[in-house]
């Protein structure tokens, strides 16, 4: 069946095209102020210039609250598909969190998405505008997890607050001590963000019977999950994974 799926973050939107169980491709977009006809407009023109056909099915994840009822119009109007979104009752997911209504849609799709690959118990890293940990069982319930600044949420607010210091790229420092004020920065946001993921790791581990499967997504997930010295495992398309798989789990 040929899906298409759409990951909504709050800097970032994900599009992946799917058949069946295969990624074939996967589009990044800025996300926007969107209306419905600007976003259905633009899926269709991306569709259209890969020489795809309109999708069978429409899944999507989004955080951002005032885009849903847009991506749902942009679906049906442009794409002739009621789409299915992401949420803690579609997402067949045994979920033991008190108020599983406030977990976020791409939370709960990388649970979704380690479970389906047999990664019980796990823990989900995924590196964004927030930096969110998601664990999972070993009998694959979905049990919490904790939510931090993303690497450059953090690097914006230092910028903002400390007069003296001007915003610097974020590469890799070529070492912990850093030399001037731009190593130092780039030191203390992209290392210390390393650390603190190693050091969360660590404690979200304890009491889950066994040692989890790390895996990690995420626009920062690449430059950062090396740095770690857990052994985080770098699936970009993990939350893609995950909302195609909920459509398939309710037969779309």
């Amino acid at each position: 069946m040929r899906r298409l799926v759409l990951d909504i973050g709050n800097t970032k939107t994900a599009v992946g095209w799917y058949d069946d169980r295969k990624l074939v491709r996967s589009w990044r977009l800025r996300t926007r102020h969107w209306t419905s006809d600007d976003l259905g407009s633009a899926l269709h023109v991306l569709l259209s210039s890969f020489g795809l056909a309109g999708p069978a099915s429409v899944g999507f994840a989004c955080v951002v609250p005032r885009l849903r009822h847009v991506v749902y119009l942009a679906s049906v109007e442009w794409l002739s598909a009621e789409p299915l979104e992401v949420t803690f009752s579609t997402a067949g997911l045994i979920i033991e969190y008190p108020t599983p209504e406030e977990l976020g849609a791409d939370r709960i799709s990388n649970a979704v998405a380690a479970v389906s690959m047999g990664c019980k118990p796990a823990i989900v890293a995924d590196f964004g505008t927030a930096t969110t940990f998601d664990v999972i069982d070993s009998s694959g319930a979905y049990l919490g997890g904790a939510i931090a600044p993303g690497v450059g949420t953090a690097a914006a607010e230092l910028f903002r607050k400390a007069e003296k210091l001007s915003p610097v790229d974020l590469d890799l420092p070529e070492r912990a001590l850093g030399r001037s004020t731009s190593e130092a920065v780039k030191s203390g946001v992209l290392l210390g963000a390393a650390g603190a993921a190693d050091r969360m790791t660590e404690l979200l581990s304890e009491g889950l019977g066994g040692r989890p499967a790390l895996l990690a997504t995420g626009g920062w997930a690449p430059g950062l999950a090396p740095l770690c010295r857990s052994g985080f495992r770098v699936i970009p398309s993990l939350t893609l994974d995950g909302i195609a798989e909920v459509c398939r789990r309710n037969g779309k």
